[in-house]
């Protein structure tokens, strides 16, 4: 048991420790990467320049990550709380829909975000041929208004699939004679939604929210694939990585967005777990 116990954590410290450490290291220098290029030592320059005008983006980065953040985590919940409500059953129907709206998880980022490609391309995608049914027309991804909104879909869509299996089990994890009695006591199936079914299903919202607003705060790749951080979908993760792999290869700043963005993602993440656990506990009484 102690071996493999020491071997996990053996695991753990050497991806995970080691390159976190690394990554803290590399954020208080010039380090660029490229070959035959100096590495100096220069404090926290990186981390003032977020602040400033030298290296702009970062104030527009927080912003973007906040509605992004924001509607995938509303998003996200709200439809897998009402995908799971419908299909929660054990006939072959409703097994199969569960299939079907999990099967985006299975898929890659890049293939997902090529078939979005395809489906809001502006000139001959069958988006625009809808909108076009009704003289109207859209860049879709190329549009600074409606960018955001699409990438936020696509996320959302691409995972609510497991957002839904998470409700599910919650559901199912209800004791059926709790519903019988209210029914006896008749209670309507409106009260019993708000007064039963979400009580007792706030577990699944705490894991559910929580996953949501950790996995879009870190979420970089979907949005490179589908606008490259252009027309406002530019998040603090598209930041860290345009910056540090982009034209600018500039890895020292790079690795101090990143550690700004697990900044934020703590102090956003540790309140929402301590007042998820707090409702939990109010709402299970």
């Amino acid at each position: 048991m102690w071996g493999g116990l020491l071997l996990g954590f053996g695991v753990y410290v050497l991806f995970g420790v080691v390159p976190a450490a690394g990554n803290l290291v590399v954020s208080f220098t010039n380090y660029s990467g490229l070959a035959g290029s100096t590495t100096n030592f220069t404090g926290f320059s990186n981390y003032t320049a977020m602040a400033t005008t030298e290296r702009p983006g970062f104030v527009a980065g927080i912003e973007a990550t906040i509605v992004f953040v924001a509607g995938v985590t509303i998003l996200q919940t709200v439809a897998g709380l009402l995908l799971a409500h419908r299909l929660a059953g054990e006939g072959r129907t409703a097994g199969f829909l569960r299939v079907l709206v999990f099967l985006p998880i299975v898929l890659g980022v890049t293939i997902v975000g090529l078939i979005w490609i395809l489906v809001f391309n502006p000139q001959a995608g069958p988006a625009a041929s809808f909108l076009g049914a009704f003289g109207t027309q859209s860049a879709f991804f190329g549009s600074p208004s409606a960018a955001m909104p699409l990438v936020i879909f696509v996320q959302v869509w691409q995972n609510v699939g497991f957002a839904t299996l998470v409700f599910i089990g919650g559901l199912r994890a209800i004791n059926p004679e709790v519903y019988e009695a209210a029914a006896l006591d008749g209670i309507g199936p409106w009260r019993r939604l708000r007064s039963i079914t979400f009580p007792l299903l706030a577990p699944s919202v705490t894991v559910n929210v929580l996953l949501a607003v950790v996995g879009s705060f870190t979420t970089y790749n979907l949005i490179y694939v589908l606008t490259d951080g252009q027309n406002g979908t530019n998040t603090l993760g598209m930041l860290a990585f345009t910056s540090a792999f982009g034209s600018s290869a500039d890895l020292g700043y790079g690795a101090a967005v990143s550690i700004a963005l697990f900044a934020f993602t703590l102090l956003v993440a540790l309140p929402l777990l301590a007042w998820l656990r707090h409702r939990e506990r109010r709402l299970l009484v």
